[in-house]
């Protein structure tokens, strides 16, 4: 890749390509890892998560982005504007995604899930944000500045339009990535064998 990648929304025509991009870039997330099933199921879970994601079970209006090189895919993120809330279902859809997550993470694994997210809600700012769910590079691409290029044309229309931004990290070296474009962490907590940590970044310009 000599030049930097090519930054765009995705159509709803491209969500196997975002998910597929994101369940490459998150095969060793801790914080995934953490209530995902493992061992000989992990494959599968993480690809049936991403799916289930990026269709609409984070939220039906989220906004899909990626970027390319040539037309290969090389990063993919998942984008919810203010007002709008991660997995926030009615008791309906809560119970009709039920088999899913059983089946991607186990009776075990929902318990953790369950405890991540209430720990996660009380870290959340309270003033209007836009939340960057997910943000991933293909294994292929990291390293080469995808993560950066990405950042800097999704943070862009933000701070036109005057709008703070915020994300929760599980590996210490992204959070290094996201301090580098303006965001600052603004809560942490551990788990065993995992460290989360939630950043905000106020508009600039």
């Amino acid at each position: 890749m000599s030049a930097p990648p090519h930054v765009r929304r995705a159509a709803e025509r491209e969500r196997a390509a975002v998910s597929g991009v994101l369940h490459d870039a998150f095969v060793d997330e801790d914080g995934l890892n953490y209530w995902l099933r493992q061992g000989a199921a992990k494959e599968k879970a993480r690809r049936r998560f991403f799916d289930a994601a990026v269709r609409d079970a984070v939220h039906p209006e989220r906004e899909l982005w990626l970027a390319e090189d040539g037309g290969a895919p090389l990063g993919a993120a998942l984008w919810l504007a203010p007002g709008r809330k991660a997995f926030d279902h009615t008791l309906l859809q809560q119970v009709l995604m039920a088999p899913l997550l059983f089946s991607i993470a186990g009776s075990e694994g929902l318990k953790r899930g369950l405890d991540i997210a209430a720990r996660l809600a009380d870290h959340h700012p309270q003033e209007p944000h836009a939340h960057l769910v997910f943000l991933g590079v293909a294994g292929s691409a990291q390293g080469r500045g995808v993560g950066s290029a990405m950042l800097k044309t999704m943070l862009a229309p933000l701070d036109a339009q005057g709008v703070t931004a915020y994300l929760e990290a599980s590996k210490e070296r992204n959070v290094a990535l996201y301090r580098r474009h303006g965001f600052e962490v603004t809560g942490a907590f551990e788990l065993p064998g995992v460290r989360f940590w939630t950043m905000t970044r106020r508009p600039r310009g």
